[in-house]
């Protein structure tokens, strides 16, 4: 990691902006790395810095994401700007649950608002090409879904908690998915079809 992304990183840090965990964000480079992923559509930017990391360690992917809050969004596109990064990384402003996607695309990574998964799987997931991935972050959101029985008192935590449980057990009944549970940072689910390797060369 450079200084500048060092940088946006300790800012946002500072800010309470929630960014990606080191463990987490080179996970996911090894998964576009292994599926040879050449284009991602990413949903949550915050200030960008997932999509600058991944920009950074694989030099040929292209990069859309989408971040509905404006301040965040002018955020990432200054940091993305600065770290000349302009012409790989296409961040838009809006609201992804009314985005209308154009293309396909290699990787779809959510990391947005947790109580929207499924909402963004369904919305996005046409657009995945039959040999591309899908990568979930956060679902273990910050531990609160292995103890949901403490959560009593708190009605909206449980809520979302109960969304996220369910998002997981709906890929999971889907016989057409492969399903990886990865225990690393907050928790990331990768996702493929079934009966696609990752061997580009079949």
């Amino acid at each position: 990691m450079n200084d500048k992304l060092e940088q946006i990183k300790q800012k946002a840090l500072s800010q309470h902006v929630p960014i990606m965990s080191d463990d987490s964000i080179r996970y996911i480079v090894t998964s576009l790395l292994t599926a040879q992923c050449k284009s991602l559509l990413e949903i949550g930017t915050a200030v960008g810095f997932s999509s600058l990391f991944i920009a950074q360690e694989i030099n040929d992917i292209v990069i859309t994401t989408i971040e509905r809050d404006e301040d965040r969004y002018r955020q990432a596109k200054e940091n993305i700007i600065e770290m000349n990064l302009k012409d790989r990384i296409d961040v838009i402003c809006a609201d992804a649950l009314t985005y209308s996607c154009n293309r396909m695309v290699d990787a779809l990574l959510i990391d947005a608002a947790k109580a929207q998964n499924k909402a963004f799987f369904d919305r996005f997931f046409p657009f995945v090409k039959p040999r591309g991935i899908v990568i979930v972050d956060n679902l273990d959101f910050h531990g609160h879904t292995e103890n949901i029985e403490e959560l009593k008192d708190r009605r909206n935590l449980r809520q979302m908690v109960n969304k996220i449980k369910t998002f997981e057990k709906y890929i999971a009944s889907r016989s057409d998915l492969s399903v990886e549970r990865v225990g690393i940072g907050d928790g990331l689910m990768l996702i493929r079809r079934i009966g696609h390797s990752f061997n580009f060369d079949k």
